[in-house]
């Protein structure tokens, strides 16, 4: 063999070799320290092993199996590795989808918070459903067939807005006729004549409210200092109402105490009138009997004085013969 040929058949396997390693790395990237994870779909959009897994956009690891899970198999579990480190977070959620419009079925998990808790390995990872092209299909084939409905009403109403449009149109054209464009032309002028005629009145009108307007302002900058001249007056009050306070209180305490005091004099005169009320009620006959033996003796001396010198009485007088 010659030499040519040698080295043509060392490049040829040097090439096949780095394809091989290139499709090898790309495509599994079976590499030591990667952690695996789980995540469910109702569907997987295309996604099967070998698939990359992009965090946030950036490429950390690729899917390992897609199947029916074993649980529950209305969902399809997709397990899948990333890189050690990789922050997945209960926040995180997964989504199959494309990095480009043409590009190949993707794994795409978002960053979720710095706030909430990373999962450890092993365990599941939030899903987000993508929606299919069927569904697509359908949704707008609803709505299609809510747009063909429309254009089927609007062509039932649309024949009944023109005649209304039409109604309406007649009717402005003869509002706007010379007939009316005369009477809008004829109140017009006898609006100006009427402005023109009131516009001195209008003017004094003007210069008699600048004027209230001024006197409202002096009105306003004499009334000024009143507030302060209230104020002192309140000041004043309080205080005169603050000195009189005391000596006020001071009297009242005093004939609060006078009160009192007179209420026990009151007290004792009933209970002494009422220990001595029979002594009372004697003294009080003693002296009624008193003032009537006074009252006897007084008629006596009025009748007869003498008896204050002579203690006997004299002798009648004979009439003469």
């Amino acid at each position: 063999m010659s030499t040519e040929a040698k080295v043509g058949a060392f490049v040829i396997v040097s090439v096949l070799i780095l394809g091989l390693t290139v499709y090898w790395v790309t495509h599994t990237q079976n590499v030591k320290g990667q952690v695996f994870f789980r995540t469910y779909f109702r569907y997987a959009g295309g996604l099967a092993s070998g698939a990359p897994v992009m965090f946030g956009g950036i490429k950390v690891g690729q899917v390992e199996n897609v199947r029916p899970s074993a649980e529950d198999p209305t969902l399809i579990e997709v397990r899948f590795n990333v890189k050690d480190g990789t922050p997945l977070n209960e926040n995180s959620k997964a989504r199959p989808g494309t990095v480009t419009l043409m590009g190949n079925p993707t794994l795409l998990i978002s960053t979720g918070s710095n706030d909430a808790r990373r999962l450890s390995p092993g365990e599941v990872v939030q899903s987000e459903e993508e929606t299919s092209m069927s569904e697509v299909t359908t949704r707008f084939g609803a709505v299609a067939e809510s747009a063909n409905a429309l254009i089927g009403d609007l062509r039932k109403e649309i024949p009944q807005m023109t005649s209304q449009a039409r109604t309406v149109l007649s009717n402005l054209n003869e509002t706007t006729g010379p007939a009316n464009q005369k009477r809008i032309a004829g109140i017009l002028s006898q609006l100006n004549s009427m402005l023109n005629r009131e516009s001195p009145k209008i003017a004094q009108i003007t210069d008699h409210i600048s004027v209230l307007t001024k006197h409202a302002d002096s009105l306003v900058v004499s009334a000024n200092p009143i507030p302060p001249n209230v104020n002192q007056a309140v000041t004043k009050v309080n205080s005169i109402l603050d000195a009189a306070r005391e000596p006020l209180i001071r009297d009242l305490n005093q004939l609060q105490a006078a009160i009192r005091r007179a209420d026990d004099v009151l007290a004792s005169v009933q209970h002494v009138v009422g220990d001595n009320r029979e002594d009372l009620a004697e003294t009080v006959r003693n002296l009624r009997t008193a003032s009537e033996n006074v009252r006897a003796l007084t008629e006596t001396l009025k009748e007869r004085p003498w008896n204050i010198v002579r203690t006997s009485q004299p002798a009648d007088r004979k009439v003469p013969q």
